[in-house]
């Protein structure tokens, strides 16, 4: 459906009654002079804190129009990590309006703020006037794109995508950025071609670091890691010090099996951003199931006492923390991460994911209390034979697994880690990390390793009777080998050969019937970074809360 360009912008949102603002300032003098210029504006309330967490903490909690945010603070804080962290997790409203303060404009601080889409970037010493004159640029900015975010907030995401394409066409207002929120909606969508194309012509146009790294993502998401890594080193190379970009390179090597390479690109991050929280869970999370337990629980730790209770805290940490506890035996540690998922589950009883945590977790503690958990294996088996087991939860399941039959809690499981070791053995480098998290045992680990072997064995099998003479019966073949497994090498396979072959295949549709539901839940799951919690913006992406509502599973039948 075709609608107006809509090129006009809106008219510029009022400061006055019911109007909003957050006054996040290390110096005393300074905070209060920032709030009494905020209320001469207009603004009927201004709060003001003088501690990150604290700002965190209010940002969560209420709905500002405007933040004006110092850009340095005690132990080391910034408001770029602030604004950084609160992006990355879409906590901050579309229609907030984020103004730095800093005592100095470097070209690396501009730049990074840039990155970090701050709204204004102020510089002292400044004069009241020019403090009003960036919240109202900003709020004209955000005005002219309220008709898209309209558009999406009612569920129209195919009408905003034209809209978006229609003002980067006519050169509109915020033409360059509704073309960045029309390639994130493609690439919600499943629609991975086209949203790499519109990334690739912005870059062709204007080349912004974020449109290049958007490229990278749909080549990511499209399963083309070899390519996005030749993309993300391109861009370093222009950009070296861009986080965004590192993150993702480290999401390019880990699943190409460069997982020493994946540390360094993770740890680069850390060093540019030391208090974002995400990065140090991320980065916890890889050395974790690389063996490094010392590193891994020094980075969740400090994740945990920075910001436990925050939105953007990970309870995935609490899960290879309780792993960990449990390992050396440290009973204290393995109850207070158990008590602390506890709390989190029953504040969310939906959440299947945390529910699996939790489960996790009360078995680990049963175990070091002498209880017997041989039940919980039953379960576990069902378990990882759903579509929304993934890859987390598989490398979670083996670690613990490997830890209970290490310390005599559990007799050897071999048949569930074969189905765990089948179903995500889709290639070397997920077969080794696998392993790695199963090292604590190293039968486990063996057996993990020959899985990807067996599956690429029966795959070359099947598709040598297809390819001469036994279509049928090869795929047959590969039909039930990819039920059977849940593999998604076997599954898309599967799915190529009835492309090629169906027409002349009556059977052809009745397994096109039993696979469609497999592939598209496993397309959905392979969009997802193998660490940390899908829910969170990815990096380079937009914050755009709305967005984030749109179905995984609904994404990936778009794209079927």
């Amino acid at each position: 459906m075709t609608t107006p360009a809509a090129t006009a912008p809106a008219a510029r949102p009022a400061i006055g009654p019911g109007s909003a603002a957050l006054v996040a300032e290390a110096h005393p003098t300074a905070r209060m002079t920032l709030a009494g210029q905020l209320r001469a504006f207009g603004f009927a309330s201004v709060a003001q804190v003088g501690w990150l967490d604290d700002a965190r903490r209010e940002i969560e909690r209420h709905t500002f129009d405007v933040v004006v945010c110092g850009d340095s603070f005690a132990h080391g804080g910034t408001g770029q990590a602030l604004l950084d962290d609160l992006r990355r997790s879409g906590l901050l409203p579309y229609r907030t309006v984020f103004i730095l303060i800093t005592d100095e404009a470097t070209y690396p601080k501009v730049i990074e703020a840039a990155e970090s889409a701050v709204d204004s970037y102020l510089v002292r010493p400044f004069s009241t006037g020019t403090l009003l004159d960036r919240i109202e640029q900003a709020q004209r900015r955000k005005a002219a794109l309220d008709d898209i975010h309209q558009l999406l907030e009612d569920g129209r995401a195919d009408e905003a995508v034209e809209r978006c394409l229609q003002r980067f066409a006519s050169r509109g207002p915020q033409a360059l950025q509704a073309a960045r929120w029309g390639a994130e909606i493609l690439m919600r969508r499943g629609r991975l071609g086209q949203a790499q194309a519109l990334f690739q012509s912005i870059w062709d146009s204007d080349p912004q670091p974020w449109a290049l790294l958007g490229v990278a993502r749909c080549q990511l998401d499209d399963g083309a890691a070899a390519a996005a890594l030749i993309t993300l080193q391109r861009l370093l190379e222009l950009h070296p010090d861009y986080t965004d970009a590192l993150d993702a390179l480290a999401r390019a090597q880990t699943e190409l099996g460069q997982f020493a390479d994946a540390l360094d690109s993770l740890a680069r991050a850390l060093a540019a951003t030391p208090l974002a929280i995400g990065r140090q869970q991320r980065l916890g999370m890889l050395a974790f199931f690389l063996g490094d337990r010392r590193q891994a629980v020094e980075l969740l730790q400090r994740a945990a006492t920075l910001g436990l209770d925050s939105k953007m805290f990970d309870a995935e940490s609490l899960v290879l923390l309780a792993l960990a506890a449990f390992e050396r035996g440290d009973a204290d540690a393995l109850h207070r991460q158990d008590a602390e998922l506890r709390r989190r589950t029953h504040a969310a009883p939906d959440d299947e994911r945390l529910q699996r945590f939790s489960h996790l977790v009360e078995a680990l503690r049963d175990a070091h209390d002498g209880r017997d958990v041989s039940a919980e294996v039953a379960r576990w088996m069902q378990d990882c034979a759903q579509p929304h087991f993934d890859a987390e939860a598989a490398c979670n399941l083996l670690a613990a697994l490997a830890a209970l039959t290490q310390h005599g809690a559990l007799p050897p499981q071999p048949a569930l880690v074969q189905r765990l070791g089948l179903r995500f053995g889709v290639s070397k480098a997920m077969s080794e990390l696998l392993a790695r998290a199963a090292e604590a045992h190293p039968p486990y680990a063996e057996q993990l390793r020959q899985c990807e072997a067996a599956i690429v064995q029966r795959i070359e099998q099947a598709l040598h009777l297809i390819n001469h003479g036994s279509p049928s019966h090869g795929l047959a073949e590969l039909g039930e080998l990819a039920l059977q497994t849940l593999n998604g090498r076997a599954v898309d396979t599967a799915w190529l050969a009835l492309q090629r072959h169906g027409a002349a295949l009556p059977e052809a549709s009745e397994w096109r019937r039993r696979l469609s539901p497999w592939r598209q839940a496993l397309t959905a799951m392979r969009r997802r970074p193998l660490l940390g919690d899908p829910r969170l913006r990815p990096a380079g992406g937009i914050a755009l809360a709305v967005l984030n509502r749109l179905n995984p599973l609904a994404i990936a039948g778009s794209a079927a």
